[in-house]
């Protein structure tokens, strides 16, 4: 996908060695998208000005408000303006409305957490997926080799859906949770089957960011930063493999190590 429309050139200084250099340096544009839903704007996000539709859907979803795509009567990007609307069931917009007389609670990477999570338990990952060690590491390299915006800006995150090979698809914001977000608003409005996908992130695994990759189905995450407490406990009864620190040579592996073996899958 070309991002080169959220890249900005601008004049800096750059001190090296206590000299002062004139160049130009590329940074990420930001705006805030509105989501419209049933007519009515619900909700702000600032955002990187890519995966529109995606996003808003993925954020309904990680939260519950949407179950599946058949929630989602209606769902739009405006073009020429910084708009998603959306247009609910029935059902969903009850969802909607449980959702705003809640009590949300703010995550740690910026995320709203999930008000029920015996809604996140309630996902069954299947124990059929095995990679390799080998594999694990190939994952990551891809990732960071993908990372096009942040290599150009160092200012986003990151998260791609992947099979046991290769990186299937890719998604960059300035926002941890709006990366998760894309990912999974890309899996429901695609119907992607995640029972035999993996997860890489590039930032950390954090309560909320475990929920929304649980929620999702996907069976392992490999990130090459750490997970909290927390988010293991949560990975750990969900059935979820969280593999943290990937880098280079070597990677952790916090839950269900049943899932990562040495050489090629049942050998």
């Amino acid at each position: 996908m070309d991002n080169t429309h959220i890249i900005r050139q601008v004049d800096i200084i750059r001190i090296k060695d206590n000299k002062p250099i004139r160049m130009k340096d590329s940074i990420i544009d930001e705006d805030i998208l509105d989501i419209f839903i049933n007519e009515e704007k619900i909700f702000q996000m600032v955002f990187s000005m890519t995966h529109t539709r995606a996003l808003a859907a993925g954020f309904l979803f990680t939260q519950g408000i949407v179950q599946d795509k058949t929630d989602l009567k209606e769902i739009e990007s405006v073009k020429g303006k910084k708009q998603c609307r959306v247009t609910l069931t029935d059902r969903a917009t009850q969802r909607l409305n449980s959702f705003k007389q809640g009590r949300q609670i703010k995550g740690s990477s910026g995320g709203t957490l999930l008000q029920d999570p015996a809604d996140v338990l309630s996902a069954t990952l299947k124990d059929t997926l095995c990679i390799t060690y080998d594999q694990v590491l190939s994952l990551i390299q891809q990732h960071w080799d993908q990372s096009e915006l942040f290599h150009k800006t160092g200012a986003v995150h990151s998260a791609g859906l992947c099979n046991p090979s290769t990186i299937l698809h890719y998604y960059e914001d300035i926002g941890r949770h709006n990366a998760l977000d894309k990912l999974a608003g890309d899996i429901l409005l695609k119907g992607i089957d995640t029972t035999d996908k993996i997860a890489t992130v590039s930032c950390r695994m954090s309560l909320e960011i475990i929920g929304k990759i649980i929620k999702t189905g996907i069976p392992i995450v490999i990130s090459n930063a750490a997970p909290t407490l927390s988010a293991v406990k949560l990975a750990d009864s969900a059935g979820l493999t969280i593999i943290g620190f990937a880098r280079n040579n070597r990677f952790n592996i916090y839950t269900h190590g049943n899932r990562i073996v040495a050489g090629e899958p049942g050998s």
